[in-house]
């Protein structure tokens, strides 16, 4: 129902946002090339002297050849956005180098063929996700493709999807089932968002065949417990099957198949249960294995009990990603406040909190618990999948504040932005210093009279004037509109609604956070002086995000970090 404006319709002209933004821009910009591909050269066996990258992108990694995708779709996106052409330059390079590094099988990658040869054996052991790696690849060169109009990056996108094929084409029925059946936890056989992406490849090619790849990674393991509405989430590896999901949304636009919309469906209504109060999701498994990551982090529990999952490893960034893109397809289905409601408050809490305010780069975990403290990334010796997935997202930063629906245009968040509605032949400025203050400013720019609906969510509006005279606003379905015909220098001033509210600690009532609207707050300092302020602007500093609302902070467990996804998935 409600469609996000492109990439190069929306500028962000705030400090919170539009700064990490920017230090990504420059550290995407920076970014020393060779180093990057170094491992792609070794595996197609050309000569690289450049220093190797660090973490999970050395040359012993697993893992390696994952955050050159996601920096491939992160410059294609920055240049397609800012109509930047040095970042389109140095996309085309990366595709260029790819090009000389693809074998002529299309097979394309940091990691050797027989990495899939070990999976196909062994099924869910002596791998880390070859195929979680590879479908990063295939998206880089899918978006180099949509947003640059590459060719080049086009036909290497395919070449990989038929090799891919070709293999799953060799395998029986239970074979597959067991490369692609992700159920234990600590899973090592993760394959990422491939049958989105390949759905994505369909539409840019018509290629039926690539069609047919794309429904194998469609598992009925997951799909088919939740078009009849049955909950198995729990004990389930969150970011391996939330892309499962988008690839699911994306099959019903595609074929209209009723039982993917309902598995997508409820897959929400069980996911709302696990979620945290930043709008995110993930922690420690109900089943986990000690010394493993289930034990602390990045699986999904029992429905509605999150009483024990502030273990310092809840709230892995990927999965915020992730969430917000579900929530934009379900969007486009329904217009539904309660989607917008959680895209905002992932936006700020999941999505900003996730950056830092001096380098741009991502947490992997987001601590919600008692004096926690935040880590992030660094520039060469980390590279996280949160990295990669925080790289993306500060390129797409944009979204999600402006949609339209055919003659109607909704503003979600109050967020200083420009608009350029480019089929209204017209320019919206948006200025507000929200959450710091309570008015938001809509200034028009347009050549002639232009007559849109403007809809804003009931809640979040206190009151609204244009030109200073105060407006009767339409109410239906939790939001306010106002039809009428704008000319160029209106201005409209939104009164915004915010208040402070508790949110309980699901299976933990005694435990709550705090929000300012849609703004989560984290307690900062000593008890006697404590203050609150918004959890993305913390960044050295230990806080506080669920408080013991009963005054019993003897009960708040002491904080320890979780360690990074690799020491449980190491080859």
């Amino acid at each position: 129902m409600f469609k996000n404006f492109g990439l190069d319709e929306v500028t962000l002209t705030d400090h919170d946002f539009a700064s990490r933004r920017q230090l990504v821009k420059k550290y995407i910009a920076e970014f020393d090339l060779n180093r990057l591909l170094h491992t792609f050269k070794l595996n197609a066996g050309l000569p690289s002297d450049a220093e190797p990258l660090g973490g999970w992108e050395s040359p012993e990694s697993g893992l390696r050849g994952h955050f050159a995708g996601h920096y491939l779709s992160a410059c294609a996106k920055f240049a397609y956005g800012d109509q930047d052409q040095a970042l389109r330059r140095k996309a085309c390079e990366i595709v260029d180098i790819m090009e000389a590094c693809a074998k002529p099988n299309g097979y394309l990658s940091a990691f050797e063929e027989e990495k899939l040869d070990i999976l196909e054996a062994e099924e869910d052991r002596k791998v880390w996700a070859p195929y979680y790696t590879l479908h990063k690849i295939l998206q880089g060169l899918v978006d180099c493709h949509l947003y640059l109009h590459s060719p080049k990056a086009l036909v290497l996108a395919r070449n990989l999807a038929y090799y891919v094929k070709r293999r799953m084409d060799k395998l029986s029925h239970w074979k597959k089932d067991g490369i692609l059946r992700c159920t234990k936890v600590n899973p090592a056989n993760e394959f990422g968002g491939m049958g989105d992406t390949l759905y994505t490849l369909y539409e840019a090619t018509g290629d039926r065949q690539i069609l047919a790849l794309a429904n194998q990674f469609d598992r009925p393991y997951l799909l088919h417990p939740l078009e009849t509405g049955a909950d198995v989430l729990e004990n389930l590896h969150a970011n391996t099957h939330l892309p499962m999901v988008l690839a699911a949304m994306h099959r019903y636009n595609i074929s209209g198949e009723d039982k993917y919309q309902a598995a997508a469906i409820h897959f929400y209504e069980y996911l709302q249960g696990r979620t945290l109060a930043n709008g995110n999701n993930s922690s420690k498994a109900t089943d986990y294995i000690p010394g493993g990551v289930s034990e602390r982090s990045e699986h999904w529990g029992a429905y509605g009990d999150l009483g024990d999952a502030l273990t310092g490893g809840e709230s892995e960034s990927c999965c915020a990603h992730n969430t917000e893109r579900i929530l934009e397809r379900l969007l486009e289905w329904s217009g539904s406040v309660e989607y917008l409601d959680h895209l905002e408050s992932l936006k700020y809490n999941a999505i900003l909190n996730s950056a830092s305010r001096s380098t741009g780069l991502s947490q992997y975990h987001q601590p919600l618990g008692s004096g926690v403290s935040k880590t992030f990334s660094g520039p060469y010796d980390t590279f996280w999948c949160c990295t990669a997935s925080g790289v993306e997202a500060m390129s797409e930063l944009q979204k999600n504040i402006w949609f339209r629906s055919g003659e109607a245009l909704l503003l979600n968040a109050f967020i200083s932005s420009t608009l350029d509605w480019k089929e209204k032949n017209l320019q919206i400025i948006q200025e507000s210093r929200f959450p710091d203050g309570l008015l938001s400013t809509l200034q028009i720019k347009a050549a002639g009279p232009a007559a849109f609906k403007l809809i804003l969510k009931e809640q979040a509006v206190a009151a609204v004037t244009i030109n200073s005279v105060p407006q009767v606003l339409q109410r239906e379905n939790g939001y306010c509109a106002i039809e009428r015909v704008f000319a160029d220098q209106d201005l409209i001033e939104i009164e915004i609604a915010a208040a402070l509210h508790q949110v309980p600690l699901p299976g933990a009532e005694h435990l709550a956070a705090v929000k300012y609207g849609n703004v989560l707050l984290a307690r900062v300092g000593q008890a006697q002086q404590a203050s609150f302020v918004p959890l993305f602007r913390v960044e050295e500093e230990e806080y506080t995000v669920y408080l013991d609302v009963e005054g019993h902070e003897g009960r708040d467990r002491p904080f320890s970090r979780a360690q990074d996804g690799s020491a449980a998935y190491a080859d």
